[in-house]
């Protein structure tokens, strides 16, 4: 069959896009290596970003902690400088890739809509405060490293460190993309409190050879790994667990007071996070647990039989367990409208369209039917609904197993209902005997089912009168044919 003249258009479209012009000349690029082409502009939610920004996470991690480190463990900078150098030029590197490839390209909101023009996204980052931080970063001040003065001392690649911003950005993103936000937070929190502990250990070492190594019991002695005997030293004294060296002179003294207070306070507040983490991890949990108790401390206060009890708890259990939240519909209350509806017909509009009696009906009657659904859980042989009772619910399946039993106790099953299945529509309607039950309903194990109340059926009706008509009159003839109850 020939292609259509869309398909023709989109392929020579497709071909422009992929044709390289030289001055010698002209080719197009094969469609594979086409799509391995570099992105325009770049999603700053995708993975891909968010992969790019660990990247340079850990180029301004190896930067901040490195620094200090090579200033003042001397022998470790002389010893290894050509690894050292490999290193420090392979971070610049991907600091100058992050400002030229990806900081240019990345998408912003502009007027309340995406900014998708890569000449908008460049301009928008160069007039940036973090374009600034990130060509400050790139100083090429170890071109001093030239003036032997200097004796390549590491100090000339401080402005590295500016590049922070970056690191704060990658926790920002993996905070809001990972389901477990809080061990995101936890990580972070331990980053900086092994960080400040790294730059203690390193500022111990450093003023003890600046007094000379052994010079006396404070300072370090010399002996073992430099870096682990003086971490040890540094955790203690900014945790003030205390047994510390006595300090014998002016400048030992304001050393110690200054870590002793950094310990105070910034390890008093990376406790309190920790703590906030915790209940922030936990809060949801507890108010459950709240709520449980006291839920069964009143029943044990009206004498409610142990057994009814027992079900009460069963029934909290399992909805903690099983949805983390004892009103599911609680957790959407802060979407938008649009939103809500939109999750609302993914879940339950091709269900509620398959329905006999809603078959053919106007779709935004359907649209406003799903957002009025309300989840309920059933326990093990609970009854749903009983034979000759008024019905006033419809009632869809979601999950778990639902019985239509009779006979002498119950001990028939004359269907059975399972994910997806509807009963219980003719009694929106309230037709003459059509809104008494027809027979037993009970669950078979856990049954989680969706509920449309006839309040809330009614209210939608009123706002679509011709539609009303026809489902009374489909609801007639549906009650003079079937059973209310089917599959």
């Amino acid at each position: 069959m020939a292609p259509s003249p869309n398909e023709i258009e989109l392929k020579e479209a497709n071909i422009e896009d992929r044709t390289i012009r030289l001055k010698c000349c002209t080719f197009v690029l094969p469609l594979w290596l086409y799509k391995l082409r570099f992105p325009d502009t770049i999603d700053p939610s995708s993975n891909f970003y968010v992969c790019w920004l660990f990247l340079v996470a850990v180029s301004f991690l190896y930067n901040a902690s490195v620094i200090p480190l090579r200033v003042s463990f001397v022998t470790a900078e002389e010893d290894n400088l050509m690894y050292w150098w490999a290193f420090d030029y392979l971070c610049d590197l991907i600091y100058i890739i992050d400002i030229v490839l990806m900081r240019v390209r990345i998408r912003f909101i502009n007027n309340g809509l995406v900014e998708r023009d890569r000449k908008e996204t460049r301009k928008n980052y160069m007039i940036s405060q973090g374009f600034r931080m990130d060509c400050a970063s790139l100083i090429p001040l170890d071109l001093l490293y030239l003036i032997p003065a200097v004796n390549y001392s590491s100090l000339v690649r401080i402005p590295r460190v500016l590049k922070i911003h970056a690191f704060w950005e990658f926790y920002e993103r993996m905070d809001t993309t990972v389901s477990n936000a809080y061990i995101v937070r936890v990580i972070r929190t331990l980053t900086y409190m092994l960080y400040l502990i790294h730059i203690e250990t390193c500022g111990y070492y450093a003023m003890s050879a600046y007094e000379t190594l052994a010079l006396n019991e404070w300072v370090f002695d010399g002996k073992g790994i430099a870096y682990v005997r003086c971490m040890y030293l540094a955790t203690k004294t900014a945790t003030s667990i205390g047994n510390n060296p006595r300090p014998t002179n002016l400048s030992e003294y304001s050393f110690m007071t200054a870590y002793w207070l950094s310990g105070v306070f910034v390890f008093a507040m990376l406790i309190g996070q920790f703590r906030d983490l915790y209940q922030q991890a936990y809060a949801t949990k507890e108010n459950y647990r709240k709520t449980m108790d006291q839920t069964l401390s009143h029943l044990k206060s009206l004498s409610i039989p142990k057994d009814l009890q027992r079900r009460v708890r069963t029934w909290f259990t399992y909805n903690w367990e099983h949805q983390k939240t004892l009103n599911e519909n609680l957790l959407l209350d802060a979407l938008p409208t649009k939103m809500k509806a939109d999750l609302a017909i993914h879940v339950h509009f091709n269900t509620l369209s398959k329905v006999q009696l809603f078959q053919d009906c106007d779709k935004n009657l359907l649209f406003d039917l799903v957002l009025k659904l309300k989840p309920v859980l059933y326990l093990p042989m609970d009854y749903i609904c009983k034979k000759g009772e008024v019905g006033t619910e419809m009632y869809i399946v979601m999950h778990g197993i639902v019985e239509v039993v009779g006979g002498p106790n119950n001990s028939m099953v004359f269907a059975t209902l399972q994910t997806g299945s509807v009963f219980g529509e003719i009694s929106l309607l309230a037709l003459a005997g059509g809104n008494r039950r027809t027979a037993d309903v009970r669950s078979k194990g856990y049954s989680q089912l969706f509920i449309l109340s006839k309040i809330d059926f009614e209210d939608a009706m009123n706002d679509y009168p011709e539609a009303n008509k026809l489902l009374r009159k489909r609801a007639k003839w549906v009650d003079e044919h079937l059973i209310e109850l089917y599959s």
